[in-house]
């Protein structure tokens, strides 16, 4: 599989992953947790202009942030670079943080994708031409 292919996967699935949080679903296709009602009636959420469908987007940064991280021996790595201020945002999403201690029931896991969907993004980048050995070598990974 070449470089250039790679990068074309890297994108469709950063494209998948947008797509689906900004629908309400996680990585596994389940609603996100709703907001808390202390929270939706706070001055904070009033201010911030959110509406009540979680969807993790209020300015856009944190899910423009998913990028390419790593594409070595073949395996590529899509997420968001640790040291970008919008880590922080991503990490209290995915844990249910939000500054305190994480919360399962508060956890919205946006970044990820399913085998079955993955595989077919990579069929249809490698329907076009790429190595069958290759494509199989990342679908293992």
């Amino acid at each position: 599989m070449t470089k250039k292919q790679r990068a074309e996967i890297a994108d469709l699935v950063i494209e998948y992953m947008v797509d689906r949080t900004l629908s309400g679903k996680d990585a596994e296709g389940k609603r996100f947790p709703k907001y808390s009602k202390s929270y939706t009636e706070s001055l904070d959420f009033k201010n911030a202009g959110k509406s009540k469908k979680v969807n993790l987007q209020l300015s856009g940064d944190m899910l423009a942030a998913i990028d390419l991280l790593k594409d070595q021996d073949g395996k590529i790595v899509v997420g968001i670079d640790p040291k970008s201020d919008e880590a922080g945002r991503a990490e209290g999403n995915i844990l249910g943080s939000y500054g305190g201690d994480p919360d399962p029931k508060k956890a919205r896991n946006f970044l990820g994708i399913d085998k079955k969907r993955l595989n077919k993004i990579i069929d249809m980048v490698v329907s076009e031409g790429g190595d069958p050995g290759a494509v199989e070598a990342l679908r293992g990974r």
